[in-house]
């Protein structure tokens, strides 16, 4: 079942269910708990809803059990609470939220926020090596991240804790390099913005961000090593 999960096969409810349940119990035939639990319970929704004492009430679902199923229920609860999530739709949204993430921190750290088309933030991929001033991290790391999440859009903000949101060469050089990353998996780069004591450099608001899609595009990088 392992192979059909990693491969996002379609898996019947009580397949699922030995899966969850095998981590909580991994030396026992998960198979008739799981049977017995939606025989009882009849759907995910009525199950992971019940207390304890009656998840108890189902052979083979001891306390441990039942006390690991209610916390799974419980995130369940929250990820149907939290179905109107982040969105970043327009330049405000995006400069709130990465001056709300950033502020306070003590080192440098780059934040890449995974969007949907619909502005919905699906992923955030944190990154910092706990440096006053600078952050560094691989363009492998963040192709890794994009491949797995398959965003739509990316937007980048980092902060400088020297009180200036001015760009630096090396802000530049970086912008370019996502520019290109995100060129090759087909992601539109929506802004890289710098926060700094309350100060804000948004990349896209000052027309830079333009100025490098028109010259960085895979494209580009092709014809120009095709002419070389």
């Amino acid at each position: 079942m392992g192979a059909k999960l990693d491969a996002d096969e379609t898996l019947f409810d009580h397949e699922i269910l030995e899966i969850l349940l095998y981590n909580a119990c991994p030396r026992m035939n998960t198979n008739p708990v799981a049977h017995a639990l939606l025989e009882r319970f009849v759907s995910f929704t009525e199950m992971f809803s019940a207390s304890v004492d009656e998840l108890m009430t189902v052979d083979g679902v001891g306390e441990s059990v039942a006390r690991y199923l209610k916390v799974v229920g419980l995130c369940y609860n929250r990820m149907d609470a939290a179905k109107s999530s982040i969105t970043l739709k327009t330049f405000g949204e995006c400069t709130a939220f990465a001056s709300a993430r950033l502020r306070g921190k003590q080192e440098e750290f780059l934040e890449l926020y995974l969007t949907e088309k619909s502005g919905k933030v699906k992923r955030i991929l944190s990154f910092t090596t706990q440096d006053r001033n600078k952050v560094t991290v691989t363009a492998e790391k963040i192709i890794e991240g994009i491949s797995l999440s398959r965003p739509t859009g990316v937007v980048a903000a980092h902060n400088h804790l020297n009180g200036s949101a001015t760009p630096s060469a090396d802000d530049d050089n970086f912008t370019k390099q996502l520019q290109l990353i995100c060129s090759m998996n087909g992601v539109n780069l929506i802004d890289h913005i710098i926060c700094a004591d309350g100060n804000i450099y948004s990349y896209y608001s000052e027309g830079k961000l333009d100025l490098i899609k028109r010259t960085v595009t895979l494209d580009r990088t092709v014809k120009w090593i095709s002419d070389e």
